[in-house]
């Protein structure tokens, strides 16, 4: 037992390093102008990372799976205490035991398929980019055009999340290289940047540069209002079929309109934006106009639906309305006749039953015809401004219609019957398919939304995915609106 604890206690000297130069001045190995000095640094003021008894880091030494499961314990304050694990290799007398306990136990790490961990095997680019989008509660992901990351590959959605936070960018020929092993200091580089904004990478989300001041092509514009739209839990559909209500090509850097709106949203309601960026800065002016219909949404004067459940189209019916006014030309019925205000009658429909044809033409159909309610629930005062008389209507039967572009990777769902799983997320004709989709068969999404590669003007967007069909795997893409 005495020649355990020795043994041990070594050990640990080794990683952590001694109380001498290494602890006292950085590392001897070091030094200012060496590639991710400043990243080290920082994590060694943060005692993340640590050198050898000899005072040296060795930066370009491979980094091991069980060092990094310690750097990133560290990095979260997980427990660390050396104990027995999950795992048949890693046992209490490795350092790293505590650390790869703790970050199995959150599920930012796990083994190998026959139940092994191999703490010394060196780590990869993509295992690298599964344990920091785990460890961080990455969601956004980036588009990428890596030529060696399919979306087979099991690092696929990992590797958009970590290029989503800045954390790299990968290589300048087109590469990512995710089975490259890491150096130590390139982790360290990664590690910090998902730590600190001061590190973090710049990022052009959906490739649009902000300073360019042009609109840029329909599918970067979808991109855009969809990654807007998700970041504040808001169905993407109801975002998109607003911008197209208010702007129908999809255009910002233009003359606004006669209202006085600004931008793609048509902004007018400006009290607490910044007025100078609704007019230069176009994901601005979108965050502005999703701002706008989130805090529609959490009115207490605006009637609920149903359950009010987010992600249902039909619970956003006033909130629409509330981004156009609650004025008595949005009425859902017209007052004379008692008819439903949809344009059916011969007069202009109201707003929010233009958003939802809008939505209907986008091959998204909603309930919003079961709403129970009539014209008498709607009174006007002398502006002309609605009064609701109820602050509640159910849907018969309890209908509802959720959001298809709000699935994550590794979400289970259905698909049309007979839907054709592409080779690429494109409706091109020319477009190859990669099989068909029967109702036996189990389609998996492997990632975030992707746009249509063709530009064409549609305004749904593509998931990669999974189908198991008859005891093979095919890979490729799925349009959102055709999950069931």
């Amino acid at each position: 037992m005495k020649k355990f604890y020795i043994l041990l206690f070594s050990f640990v000297l080794i990683l952590v390093g001694n109380v001498g130069q290494a602890n006292a001045a950085g590392f001897t190995d070091v030094k200012p102008g060496d590639s991710f000095y400043k990243e080290m640094m920082y994590l060694y003021g943060e005692d993340i990372i640590s050198g050898y008894t000899d005072g040296s880091f060795g930066p370009t030494d491979t980094v091991t799976r069980g060092a990094a499961a310690l750097m990133i314990a560290r990095a979260l304050d997980l427990d660390t205490t050396p104990r027995n694990t999950q795992f048949p290799d890693v046992t209490i007398k490795n350092v790293a035991s505590g650390a790869i306990q703790s970050a199995a136990t959150e599920v930012i790490l796990s083994g190998y398929t026959d139940g092994k961990f191999y703490p010394d095997k060196p780590v990869t680019r993509g295992e690298m980019a599964i344990f920091i989008a785990r460890a961080f509660e990455l969601t956004d992901e980036e588009v990428i055009s890596f030529t060696d990351v399919p979306i087979s590959k099991s690092s696929y959605s990992s590797i958009r999340k970590i290029l989503a936070d800045g954390v790299t960018v990968g290589y300048n020929d087109s590469e990512f290289r995710p089975d490259e092993s890491l150096r130590r200091n390139q982790f360290s580089a990664f590690l910090a940047r998902a730590m600190s904004d001061q590190f973090r990478l710049d990022v052009d989300v959906c490739g649009y540069v902000p300073q360019s001041n042009t609109d840029p092509n329909r599918q970067t514009i979808n991109c855009l209002l969809t990654r807007e739209a998700l970041k504040a839990d808001v169905p993407p559909e109801i975002v998109k079929a607003i911008a197209t209500q208010e702007n129908g090509l999809w255009k910002h850097f233009q003359d606004d309109s006669g209202d006085g709106g600004i931008g793609l949203m048509q902004i007018t309601l400006t009290k607490g934006y910044d007025v100078e960026l609704l007019h230069s800065n176009l994901v601005y002016n979108i965050r502005a106009g999703v701002d706008m219909l989130n805090k529609n949404f959490s009115r207490s004067d605006l009637p609920t639906i149903g359950n009010k459940e987010r992600h249902a189209l039909e619970s956003w019916y006033f909130a629409v309305m509330a981004y156009n006014g609650t004025k008595a030309t949005n009425s859902p019925f017209v007052k004379a006749t008692g008819l439903r205000n949809d344009g059916t009658n011969g007069m202009k429909a109201a707003y929010q039953e233009r958003v939802f044809s809008t939505l209907s033409n986008s091959l998204v159909s909603t309930h919003i015809d079961s709403i129970d309610m009539n014209v008498d629930d709607f009174t006007y005062n002398a502006d002309y401004s609605i009064e609701f008389q109820k602050l509640y209507f159910p849907i018969t039967g309890n209908l509802k219609t959720l959001s298809k572009e709000m699935y994550k990777s590794g979400d289970d769902v259905s698909y049309l019957e007979n839907g054709r799983l592409r080779q690429s997320p494109s409706a091109s004709p020319s477009t190859k398919i990669v099989t068909t989709i029967s109702a036996q068969d189990t389609t998996t999404i492997l990632g975030g939304l992707v746009y249509d590669n063709n530009n064409l003007n549609n305004t749904f967007a593509w998931y990669p995915a999974k189908v198991e069909k008859n005891g093979k795997n095919y890979y490729g893409y799925i349009s959102s609106p055709f999950i069931k």
